[in-house]
């Protein structure tokens, strides 16, 4: 059994935008099946997610952190419009 957990800054940026928990539980999904976008290290992975009329390409990029388990915690969300990566620092104080 996969459980998904928000962090509370995860779950506050979630209500800025239109993506459901719907999405997360099929991105989750997708993840166990090994569709990753990117392993960022620190058992910490990019994973796009897909808005509502924008699908994925257009859509919301998402930090998971978890180690392929049972578990996987939505920490960090953002926007392709609003930013293009996360820098360098962000990433440190995630893994």
């Amino acid at each position: 059994m996969r459980r998904v957990f928000k962090t509370r800054q995860f779950a506050k940026w979630m209500r800025k935008t239109d993506l459901t928990d719907d999405a997360l539980c099929l991105a989750v999904s997708e993840m166990v099946g090994g569709l990753v976008d990117a392993d960022l290290g620190g058992d910490v992975l990019k994973k796009r997610v897909a808005l509502p009329g924008r699908g994925k390409r257009g859509g919301a990029r998402t930090l998971v952190a978890t180690r392929r388990a049972s578990r996987w915690f939505f920490v960090f969300g953002f926007e392709k419009n609003e930013k293009a990566n996360v820098s360098r620092t962000e990433l440190e104080a995630l893994q």
